[in-house]
């Protein structure tokens, strides 16, 4: 089972990457920051969703019960993966 502080930390791992690679500065991220203020750009909010569902083999997004746009912090982001990622272990 996946546990917050792993999903959190690995979505802010993820996070990091993609801003490098982007050459975007930023600061530290405790989990509460917004998704669009810590510089991701929608197509950088996409490669992350990809990302994850590689990275955790769940797509909290799937069902369409949840929509991306519903998701407003990193922490609510980490959350979801937790979320989708013990809904599929538990099947």
């Amino acid at each position: 089972m996946l546990d917050k502080i792993e999903a959190l930390n690995t979505v802010r791992n993820h996070i990091v990457d993609l801003l490098a690679e982007a050459e975007i500065e930023h600061g530290a991220f405790d989990g509460s920051e917004a998704l669009n203020a810590v510089g991701l750009n929608s197509l950088l909010l996409a490669r992350l969703i990809i990302q994850l569902e590689i990275e955790f083999g769940a797509d909290p997004f799937a069902e369409g019960d949840l929509v991306i746009s519903d998701v407003r912090t990193i922490a609510a982001l980490a959350d979801a993966y937790v979320a989708a990622t013990n809904q599929e272990v538990a099947v």
